[in-house]
C-alpha cells in the first residue's frame, strides 16, 4: 500500500500544489500541446467530412459533421490566437480540446443511442492524458466522462455482458490515461529541476556560495525598486593583503579563506534578507533594505567576526589573522544603485587607505592627511 501511494506521489498527482511549478509546467508543455491540438483539429474535421458519407439519419448525419466542423475550427483557432491572449495559455488550450472532444463523443453517443461508440469515448480519456499537465482538471475530466457515459449507459438498453466490456475498457483507458499524464508531468518536472540547476550553477559562486556579479546586480536592483521609501544600503568588503596570503601560504588556502568568508557574509546578511555577491577575486558585496546605521554596525560585525575565526595570515601587515576592510553607502545619500555602488566603493579606497581592518561609511569619513582620492572614484 505504501508501495502504490509513493508511485502516486512521484508521479504528480498527490503533490501539494506549487504556483511557480505549475506556471513552468505550462510553460514547457505549451510547444507539444500546441503540435496535439493541430493534429486534433485535423483528425475532427476529416470525423466531420467522414461523417456525410457514412451516417445514414440525416439529422444525426448533419448534427455530428457540424459539431465535429465546428470543433476542428474551435480547436484550431485556440491554439492559433490563446497563446497571444494569454501567457501561459496551455490551461486554457486543453480545457478547450477537452471540452470539445467530450461533447463529441458523448453527442454521438447520445444521438445514435449506442453503446458501442463508446470506442470513441474510450480514445478520448487516453488523449486527456497526453495532452494535460494539470492533474485536478485531469482528474475532473476522468470522473465526469466516466459518469456521464455510466448515465447514458443506464438509459441504454444493453445486456449486461456488453456493458461490463465496455466499462472494463473506458477503466483501461483511463488506467493509461494516468500513466501518460505521469510519464509527461514526469519528464517535465525533471526539465525544471536541471533548469534550476543550471541557474544556481550560472548564478551562484561554487566557492564562496554567494551569488556572481551578473546575478547580484540583477537580485540587488530589484530589491531597491521594491523598496519603495525605505532605507536601502550597499556594501563592499574586500580581504586584505589577500595576494599575499595566496603567495605565501598556496591557493589551497586561500580558496578556504574565501569560502569561510563567504559562508560568515551569509550567516551575517541571512537576518537583514541582504543579497550577497562575490564581484571579483577577493571582493565581496552586500544590498538590500536595511539603514545606514544598521549597515554600518553589520559592518562592524563582518571586520570583528573575521578576524575572530583566526583564519592565519602571517604575511599580513594589519593583523597576524586574515582581515577586511568594509565601505558602506546608503539611500540616505542617492537612491540609484549604480551610484550607490560607487560610494560604497569610495568608503572601501579610504578603508583601506586608513590602516584596513576597518569599515568606513559613506560621508562620514576623513581623508587621511595628504590622500586624494583616485580619478575613477571621484564625482
Amino acid at each position: 500500500m505504501n508501495g502504490l501511494f509513493d508511485r502516486l506521489k512521484k508521479s504528480g498527482l498527490l503533490q501539494p500544489y506549487s504556483k511557480q511549478k505549475h506556471q513552468l509546467l505550462q510553460e514547457l508543455a505549451l510547444p507539444q500541446s500546441l503540435r496535439l491540438a493541430y493534429v486534433v483539429s485535423l483528425v475532427y474535421l476529416f470525423l466531420s467530412i467522414s461523417h456525410v458519407f457514412v451516417i445514414e439519419v440525416p439529422f444525426n448525419r448533419w448534427m455530428l459533421a457540424g459539431m465535429a466542423l465546428v470543433s476542428s475550427i474551435a480547436i484550431y483557432a485556440s491554439a492559433r490566437y490563446l497563446p497571444r491572449l494569454l501567457q501561459p495559455s496551455t490551461t486554457a488550450l486543453h480545457l478547450v480540446v477537452v471540452a470539445l472532444m467530450l461533447c463529441n463523443s458523448l453527442s454521438h453517443m447520445v444521438l445514435t443511442n449506442d453503446i458501442i461508440q463508446t470506442s470513441t469515448l474510450m480514445l478520448v480519456v487516453v488523449a486527456m492524458g497526453g495532452f494535460m499537465v494539470e492533474r485536478t482538471l485531469l482528474l475532473m475530466a476522468l470522473l465526469a466522462a466516466s459518469a456521464v457515459w455510466a448515465s447514458l449507459v443506464m438509459q441504454m438498453q444493453q445486456d449486461t455482458d456488453t456493458v461490463v466490456h465496455f466499462a472494463f475498457g473506458l477503466g483501461m483507458s483511463s488506467i493509461v490515461s494516468l500513466i501518460l499524464f505521469s510519464h509527461r508531468v514526469g519528464v517535465f518536472t525533471q526539465l525544471i529541476e536541471q533548469r534550476k540547476q543550471l541557474k544556481h550553477i550560472a548564478n551562484v559562486d561554487q566557492l564562496s556560495l554567494c551569488l556572481r556579479r551578473h546575478a547580484f546586480d540583477e537580485q540587488a536592483e530589484a530589491l531597491l525598486a521594491e523598496s519603495g521609501q525605505r532605507a536601502y544600503s550597499v556594501l563592499y568588503c574586500d580581504l586584505d593583503y589577500f595576494k599575499l596570503l595566496n603567495d605565501s601560504m598556496g591557493h589551497a588556502a586561500g580558496d578556504q579563506a574565501l569560502r569561510r568568508f563567504g559562508e560568515l557574509l551569509n550567516t551575517l546578511a541571512k537576518p537583514h534578507q541582504l543579497v550577497v555577491g562575490r564581484m571579483g577575486g577577493e571582493e565581496f558585496a552586500l544590498a538590500g533594505c536595511i539603514s545606514e546605521e544598521q549597515a554600518g554596525l553589520l559592518a562592524e560585525q563582518i571586520v570583528q567576526h573575521l578576524e575572530e575565526q583566526m583564519i592565519a595570515h602571517p604575511e599580513s601587515l594589519s593583523s597576524m589573522y586574515l582581515t577586511c576592510s568594509v565601505g558602506v553607502a546608503s539611500s540616505a545619500i542617492d537612491h540609484n544603485f549604480s551610484s550607490l555602488c560607487k560610494y560604497a566603493d569610495k568608503a572601501l579606497y579610504i578603508a583601506k587607505r586608513s590602516g584596513r581592518n576597518q569599515r568606513q561609511v559613506h560621508n562620514h569619513y576623513q581623508l587621511p592627511e595628504g590622500m586624494k582620492m583616485p580619478a575613477d572614484l571621484q564625482a
